[in-house]
């Protein structure tokens, strides 16, 4: 069982270093361009790959719960990052509706 922790932890850092690599494509869009609409849809983009990535990582946790804390923290940081998730995808279609 000392494989999940490791995998869990793998995807956390894969999710972070793909976010971080969405707003540096982000931030050389504005550099380059000045189009703010572009870097605004790549963050958008990386938060929800990000966030989908880290759903994996709350969902490996679930191997692990074992009282009714960790069940209920396990349901809370799953709804709030569902929540976020449909948060970002609303204002990416926005966006894009706006400017397409």
């Amino acid at each position: 069982m000392a494989v999940l922790p490791a995998l869990r932890l793998f995807v956390e850092l894969a999710s972070n270093l793909i976010l971080f690599g969405y707003v540096g494509a982000a931030l050389l869009a504005l550099l380059r361009g000045r189009d703010l609409l572009r870097a605004r849809l790549l963050v958008a983009d990386g938060i929800l790959f990000a966030l989908n990535l880290k759903v994996v990582a709350t969902l490996l946790r679930t191997v692990e719960l074992t009282t009714w804390t960790q069940i209920g923290l396990f349901a809370a940081v799953f709804l709030l990052r569902t929540g976020l998730k449909r948060v970002v995808t609303w204002e990416r279609q926005e966006l894009r509706q706006g400017h397409g």
